[in-house]
C-alpha cells in the first residue's frame, strides 16, 4: 500500500472510530457531516488502490459506471420498490439528486470493489485456464462478490434506519428491513461486477489491500453497532455473516502465501 493510501487509510479509521463519540457529543447534525466526511474518504482510499494497480482511465470509468448503476438503481428502487423493496429516504443527508442522497452512490463506490475483490479471492482455488469454465468462474465469483457487498447491508440498513436516514414503507423480518433488500442487493452487485470485469481482470486488482479495507468494515460495525449504537442483534447477524466471507477469503490469502 502507497503512503496516500496509507494517509487515507488512516484517516478513515480515525473518522470511524470518533463517530460513536461525534454522536454522544456533537449530535445529529456533526455525526451526518462525520458520516458524510468518512464515507468519501473511503471512497477515495478504494480509488487510490484501485489506480495503483490499474489505469487511471480504468478507475474512472469503473467509479462513473458504479456510481451512475447505484443512482440508477436507487432512483428506481424508492420509486418503484424494485428490486430492494419500497422504501424512502429522508431529508437527513444532503444533498440530494432525484431524492437519493449523494452519499448512497458514494457508498457503492466505497464497498462494491472490496467485496469484488473478496468474490475474486474466495473463488480464486476454482479457476482454470479453459474458457467455457473462466465465463462460468466469472459468473460465479460475481455472484460471491454480490452476497459479500450484501452481508455489508446486515450492518448497514438497521443502523441507517435506526438514524432515520430511510424509511420502510413495509419493515421487515431482519430488523425491520425486509429480506428482498438483501435479495435486490445482491442481483444488483452481481450484475454490476459481472460488467465491471471486463473492463478490469478480477486478478488485476489489489485483492489483499481492498480485503483488509473490508475486513476493516466487519471489524468496525460490529464493534460499533454492539457496543455503541445499541443494536446488538445486528451485531451479531453482521459479525457472523461478513465474518464467514472475511475468514474464507483470508484463507485463500493465507493458502496462496504457503
Amino acid at each position: 500500500m502507497k503512503l496516500s493510501s496509507r494517509i487515507l487509510f488512516c484517516l478513515w479509521l480515525l473518522l470511524m472510530i470518533l463517530i460513536p463519540h461525534i454522536l454522544r457529543l456533537g449530535g445529529r447534525p456533526t455525526l451526518l457531516i462525520a458520516l458524510s466526511l468518512s464515507i468519501l474518504v473511503q471512497a477515495g482510499l478504494v480509488l487510490d488502490l484501485l489506480v495503483s494497480a490499474l489505469r487511471g482511465r480504468v478507475t474512472l470509468r469503473i467509479g462513473i459506471i458504479i456510481v451512475a448503476v447505484a443512482w440508477t438503481a436507487e432512483f428506481i428502487g424508492h420509486n418503484t420498490g424494485l428490486p430492494f423493496g419500497k422504501y424512502a429516504y429522508t431529508q437527513a443527508l444532503q444533498p440530494q439528486i432525484g431524492n437519493v442522497p449523494v452519499q448512497v452512490p458514494v457508498a457503492w463506490l466505497m464497498m462494491l470493489p472490496p467485496a469484488w475483490a473478496v468474490g475474486r479471492l474466495i473463488c480464486q482455488g476454482f479457476c482454470r485456464a479453459d474458457f467455457s469454465y473462466a465465463r462460468t468462474h466469472k459468473a460465479a465469483s460475481s455472484f460471491v462478490s454480490g452476497l459479500a457487498f450484501a452481508a455489508w447491508d446486515l450492518f448497514l440498513d438497521p443502523q441507517m434506519v435506526k438514524w432515520n436516514l430511510w424509511r420502510w414503507e413495509s419493515p421487515g423480518v431482519y430488523f425491520g428491513i425486509p429480506v428482498i433488500n438483501f435479495i435486490g442487493w445482491t442481483i444488483v452487485a452481481t450484475v454490476v461486477i459481472f460488467g465491471l470485469s471486463s473492463l478490469a481482470p478480477s486478478k488485476a486488482l489489489p485483492l489483499e489491500a481492498l480485503l483488509l479495507v473490508y475486513t476493516t468494515v466487519w471489524l468496525l460495525n460490529s464493534v460499533g453497532l454492539g457496543l455503541y449504537f445499541e443494536l446488538p442483534g445486528a451485531a451479531a447477524a453482521g459479525f457472523l455473516g461478513m465474518g464467514l466471507v472475511v475468514a474464507l477469503a483470508w484463507r485463500q490469502v493465507l493458502a496462496s502465501n504457503e
